[in-house]
């Protein structure tokens, strides 16, 4: 049974609360689309989005317990915790906690299974268990906002001496807190008696402050969740309980944390309005304890919230996509509005894609290439720029084909990575550097999306051949191919010298073998070798096309190959699991090479 929405529907202000999540300063909106996206593979939860989900987390857990947001692909992992599987492969924080024994048997296993050997089940086991613990704590990390059983007060000596409502007898965290000097001389006279010799009062302000005391031991150093900057260390953020138990004497902090008890309180009650503007003078008061590299972070905001909810990279997809098929409907119909709308529509789709990358580059101040969903995100765009320039010169669909198929491909390929949370990650040490950033990754990266390119052209001429094209049309996108792989072969090995510059400087060594250098050098010595052979007309347009499309299998293995070793200074990137992919993918192109050569040959 899924939550029903709140009565709170403005949840703009909510959003831009800042957290401190993975070594980044990023709006809450961000934290929340990560953490469903980790936990179900969605940003948002049916209608529902993110921040408005989150909200029912922290402030009203129990309402959550039913949501089916936990993603369990393999239905044998299901089974193996006693869970019926489920044919959306949802699954709610209920049935995961029914089964949480069984959960940390299983974990147990896993663990002691050396991390290469683990099987997708196994795999899946420790995602999951990850998972309902972050729940876990997420769920209590505003507990202290809410009436407890053990911070009972039924005294109303006690609780007009407090300043606390007389018509309420549990009492919240917090709203004992906040009468700790209070609590603290009653305490006091305590000292010196038995608890045989106790009050009905006396002995009610002993349990509260035990009870309070061991809520304070239980919850501290929750680490899922730090949205509190410290007031007594600039640069430190802390969890609400850390908040609360060790800064709370800091009169910032206590206001802070009250107005996070007013969104919870109205948040039950929904109460929109004061929700808001609880959440407003937050905003307001948490300005002035940023610091001057926290406020740069926190004034794109805004940016990071559009570039979310407009999706660039998505519309992209939609419009290479309508090329594609303005380019089929083109086979039954002459008519020049087909081209004329290809063009339209791979330019709409190219400066999408533009801004997209433009808005990643102002939020991350550095070139958008630090990690295997940027890297695809960017080698699509320099495909589909190549495709562009093709179609400048060639006219004939083949630019435009190029870039839908390639547009496509690979920011379909990136949406994979994005399922994996946070796009918008810090750099990993060994990229710390904007410079090489900018120079090696990317030379080495535009290296790869030209040798992409010409593996598609090289898949286009086999195409072209077996289905009759003439020889014209098949020299063309012969020299086409030729010109493109010369693009990436000048790229390709000015990258991977400034790669060699970059170690040198780093590791003190310009060449050490490394998967990863090794994989670049593939690529340049495979399209030399293209290259030698044609001067020597050992190959002619079909060796080249052929030679092309291997070339492309090539930069797979460069891409993803080497990061299955996981070995090698260059830790980061590394992707288990898609060995099984690449095979079939050489296997596809094996099959197809061979298919296409064979009907070429017989005509």
């Amino acid at each position: 049974m899924a939550f029903a929405e709140p009565g709170i529907k403005d949840f703009k202000i909510f959003k831009n609360i800042p957290v401190l999540d993975q070594g980044r300063l990023k709006p809450i909106d961000t934290f929340a689309r990560s953490l469903l996206t980790q936990f179900s593979g969605k940003d948002h939860y049916e209608k529902q989005d993110a921040s408005s989900w989150l909200a029912s987390l922290f402030f009203n857990p129990d309402s959550t317990v039913n949501d089916k947001i936990f993603q369990i692909n393999n239905p044998d992992t299901a089974t193996a915790l006693g869970i019926t599987p489920d044919q959306h492969r949802r699954y709610t924080p209920a049935q995961l906690q029914k089964a949480y024994p069984k959960l940390v048997e299983l974990q147990d296993a896993a663990r002691k299974i050396p991390e290469k050997e683990r099987n997708l089940v196994e795999n899946e086991i420790l995602r999951v268990f990850e998972n309902i613990n972050i729940y876990a704590d997420l769920s209590r990390s505003f507990l202290f906002t809410s009436p407890q059983k053990d911070l009972t007060i039924t005294s109303k000596a006690l609780k007009t001496k407090m300043g606390l409502p007389l018509e309420q007898n549990e009492f919240s965290f917090i709203d004992i807190a906040l009468k700790a000097d209070v609590m603290t001389e009653m305490a006091q006279s305590l000292e010196k008696k038995s608890q045989s010799q106790f009050t009905a009062d006396e002995l009610e302000i002993y349990n509260v402050t035990n009870n309070l005391f061991g809520m304070s031991q239980k919850y501290k150093e929750m680490p899922s969740f730090t949205v509190l900057p410290s007031a007594t260390e600039k640069g430190r953020w802390l969890n609400p309980w850390d908040a609360l138990i060790l800064d709370f004497s800091n009169q910032q902090t206590r206001q802070l944390l009250s107005y996070w008890n007013t969104m919870a309180i109205s948040f039950r009650q929904d109460n929109g309005v004061e929700f808001n503007v609880a959440a407003h003078l937050y905003m307001n008061q948490i300005k002035d304890a940023l610091s001057n590299d926290e406020l740069k972070s926190f004034n794109k905001f805004p940016l990071e919230l559009f570039y979310h909810s407009a999706s660039p990279f998505t519309l992209s997809i939609m419009f290479y996509i309508l090329t594609f098929i303005f380019f089929i409907i083109s086979f039954s119909s002459s008519k020049q509005i087909w081209y004329t709308l290809a063009m339209w529509s791979t330019f709409a789709g190219f400066a999408i894609h533009t801004i997209g990358l433009l808005m990643r580059i102002i939020i991350m101040a550095r070139p958008p290439v630090s990690s295997l969903y940027e890297t695809f995100i960017f080698v699509g765009f320099i495909t589909v720029l190549l495709g562009l320039i093709i179609e400048h010169f060639n006219r004939q669909w083949l630019g435009f084909v190029t870039a839908a198929i390639s547009g496509t491909a690979l920011l379909f390929i990136a949406n994979k990575y994005s399922a994996e949370g946070d796009t918008l990650k810090m750099l990993v040490a060994v990229l710390n550097s904007n410079f090489w950033l900018a120079t090696h990754v990317t030379t080495i990266t535009m290296g790869y999306a030209a040798t992409w390119v010409g593996g598609v052209l090289g898949h286009i001429w086999l195409l072209q051949a077996v289905f009759g094209k003439d020889n014209e049309t098949l020299d063309k996108t012969y020299k086409t191919t030729l010109g493109i792989l010369g693009v990436a072969l000048t790229l390709t090995f000015l990258g991977t010298n400034l790669g060699g510059i970059w170690a040198d400087q780093s590791w003190g060594r310009f060449w050490g073998w490394d998967p990863k250098e090794n994989g670049a050098l593939m690529i340049v010595l495979w399209t030399a070798l293209l290259f030698h052979a044609k001067v020597a007309k050992m190959i002619g347009p079909l060796g080249m096309a052929v030679g092309a499309v291997f070339g492309m299998m090539v930069v797979m293995w460069a891409w993803f190959g080497v990061n299955l070793l996981s070995v090698g200074l260059h830790s980061y990137g590394f992707t288990a699991g898609i060995a099984t992919t690449l095979i079939a993918y050489a296997v596809i192109e094996i099959v197809f090479m061979m298919v296409t050569i064979w009907f070429i040959s017989r005509k």
